[in-house]
């Protein structure tokens, strides 16, 4: 999973006797091909836990039976409020919203039939903030969220959550694939209310216009559609954050290659701790096992 820059890092944090301890939530944990590399975490550090959640009760069984230690999986469908919603079932469950897909716009790209709206059902939806209550969860470190427009909503019944987490992975849209979804720039504008800044994206996926289909074939992207994006705290306010949430987000950006953002962490931590952690990681002569 790892690159070799937080391979070290894991190595040089844990050289220190430093004992970090994640908590992390995966919202939409469908394992569709191999696993998030934050799963490492576990390894390294072995008091961290990983909470997921996959709507099917079925499917959570049968993910905690193979979930290694520190992983658990619950059957909750999460929303802006415990309520009863609808539930858009589509040709192909990775796209089941909580929003009606947009057959108007998406018939008219290639490659998007699994996509298109099956039959519609009903589920009872929870607050991540009323789930964190009931089953007294610390502090949420880190969120991966992809949940098919639906984004927004969990945001917006997590707000207790969202005051203490310091990485976001979240799918996003460009274009309303869904319904009256809400959009890239309104995930935006919700996070930073609580000093969450966009980062980057991880890839971009899209489709071409029928009826033309590219030299690349079907699944060409001409129009960007979809990426998933990260937020972090707001780089202005990084010395507000606590020693442990400064290593903590130094390693979760190491994983996903922010170097720059993992060294910057570091180097305010070793500023408060008279320590090296930043110059033995960059430095190739040290922090080598």
């Amino acid at each position: 999973f790892m690159n070799d820059g937080s391979k070290k890092l894991f190595n040089i944090i844990r050289k220190n006797k430093i004992d970090c301890k994640f908590t992390i939530i995966e919202i939409g944990a469908l394992e569709l091909s191999k696993k998030e590399p934050f799963y490492e975490l576990l390894e390294h550090f072995p008091k961290s836990k990983i909470i997921g959640f996959e709507i099917e009760e079925k499917v959570c069984d049968e993910m905690n039976l193979k979930a290694p230690k520190g992983v658990e999986y619950y059957p909750h469908a999460l929303g802006e409020k415990n309520e009863r919603k609808k539930l858009y079932n589509t040709e192909h469950p990775m796209c089941t919203s909580l929003y009606k897909p947009n057959e108007k716009l998406i018939r008219l790209y290639n490659n998007l039939e699994f996509a298109y709206l099956k039959d519609e059902t009903e589920i009872d939806t929870i607050t991540l903030d009323a789930f964190v209550g009931k089953y007294n969860i610390e502090d949420i470190d880190f969120i991966k969220i992809d949940v098919q427009g639906a984004e927004l909503d969990i945001f917006k019944g997590g707000k207790n959550v969202l005051k203490n987490v310091i990485k976001i992975v979240c799918e996003v849209e460009f274009v309303p694939l869904y319904e009256s979804q809400p959009l890239f720039g309104d995930i935006c504008g919700f996070l930073k209310h609580y000093d969450l800044m966009f980062n980057k994206f991880l890839g971009f996926g899209g489709r071409t216009l029928k009826p033309l289909i590219a030299n690349e074939g079907p699944n060409a992207i001409s129009q960007y559609m979809w990426s998933d994006a990260i937020f972090i705290p707001d780089v202005e306010k990084l010395q507000n954050l606590s020693d442990e949430k400064l290593l903590r987000l130094s390693l979760l950006s190491a994983i996903y290659n922010s170097i720059d953002l993992a060294y910057f962490c570091l180097l305010i931590y070793d500023k408060r701790n008279s320590s090296n952690i930043a110059k033995d990681w960059i430095n190739p002569q040290n922090g080598k096992n």
